[in-house]
Order: structure tokens, then sequence, then C-alpha cells
């Protein structure tokens, strides 16, 4: 039940809310109650919901009691959806975060050499934080990581963010994308072996 609670969530909160009728704050913040309205809550509480964020080790929601003394709950990264990114902070430095990593599948290398790294329908291209080769915070299905010169995207005036939860984004150029001339390297999660950046 927890599970798939969470998912919805998870894809209401990022991509859905609207289009479900939803009011959705600047900053992505929905009403619990009119979520627990829909058929796909299942019946669910409020309690669950909390539980839920409590129990979310990644901290992908975020949620707060309005003015009116409604619980409210917003996804912290990932929207397709719209919003401000008056929640996110500016990196201004590469010394503002550690080793910044996009995790993809190797199958995908090709693609992604000759067009760069996409945010596709999202916002944001996202990253995890870490040392060189290390992949905490990837989807499972990654089996290559791409780790991105911060100092050089940074001069060249790409954007980069600090989600509330440490996830590293960005809405890359004004086509959406970040070069190949931004990769520092890239190489295969399981085996070390490093990809031609050529």
């Amino acid at each position: 039940m927890s599970d798939r609670l969470s998912r919805f969530l998870a894809k209401l909160l990022r991509h859905d809310a609207r289009q479900r009728g939803l009011e959705v704050s600047t900053d992505g913040y929905v009403e619990v109650e009119a979520i627990l309205e829909l058929p796909e809550a299942n019946n669910s509480t409020e309690d669950d919901v909390r539980k839920i964020v409590e129990r979310d080790r990644k901290g992908r929601f975020k949620v707060k009691t309005s003015i009116f003394n409604k619980l409210q709950i917003k996804a912290t990264q990932g929207h397709s959806m719209q919003l401000s990114d008056e929640d996110l902070t500016p990196i201004t430095h590469a010394s503002d975060a550690r080793v910044v990593l996009h995790g993809s599948r190797s199958h995908n290398w090709e693609s992604i050499k000759t067009t760069g790294l996409s945010r596709k329908r999202r916002d944001h291209i996202h990253f995890a934080q870490g040392e060189s080769g290390q992949t905490s915070g990837f989807p499972s299905y990654c089996d290559i990581a791409i780790e991105i010169n911060l100092n050089k995207a940074l001069r060249d005036g790409l954007k980069f963010y600090k989600s509330e939860n440490d996830v590293i984004l960005s809405p890359g150029n004004a086509s959406g994308f970040i070069p190949k001339k931004y990769f520092k390297k890239a190489y295969n999660i399981r085996t070390r072996e490093n990809f031609s950046l050529d």
C-alpha cells in the first residue's frame, strides 16, 4: 500500500497535479485533502501520507501546514510542471558541490555523446553528488556515470542549483542540453571502464 501510494504521489506531484484539476502553488505544494479524494489514493489518510514522507530516505517529498491549517505536500525535484525555483539554492562556484554525476544506461552513450544530456520534458537535468567513482543516489537501472566539469560549465554561464534534498539540478543551455564539452569523464559503474569522449 505505502509503495503504491508513494509512486502515485511522486507521479502526481511531479507531473499530473494540474491536469488532474488540483491547485498547485508556485513552489509545487498541493493540499493533501484534495489528493486523498482521488481514486488512486485508495482510502489513504493524512497519516499515511506523513509516514511516506518520514520514511522516504531520499527526501523526495516535503510537507507543511498552510495558513489555513491544511496539510500540503510537494515533490522536492523531478517536475515536468513549470514551477518557480525559489526553493533551489543557486550554485555559484564549483566548491559549492562535490563531484557532480549523472547516471544513465550505457546503451544511450553514443546518443548522449552526440547531443549532450537533455532535460527532456522536465524542468531540470538531475545529478547526484558524491566522490568520483561513487554512484549512490542513482536509479537502479543506471550502469554509466557521467561526471560534469562544473567549473567550466559555470564559467560558461550554465546554471546549476541544489534542491532541498541535495540533488543537483540544471536546466541546461537555452535548448535544454548540457553538451559533451562539459563532460569531465564517463565510465561504466560496474567495471570502472572509461568511455571515450571523442
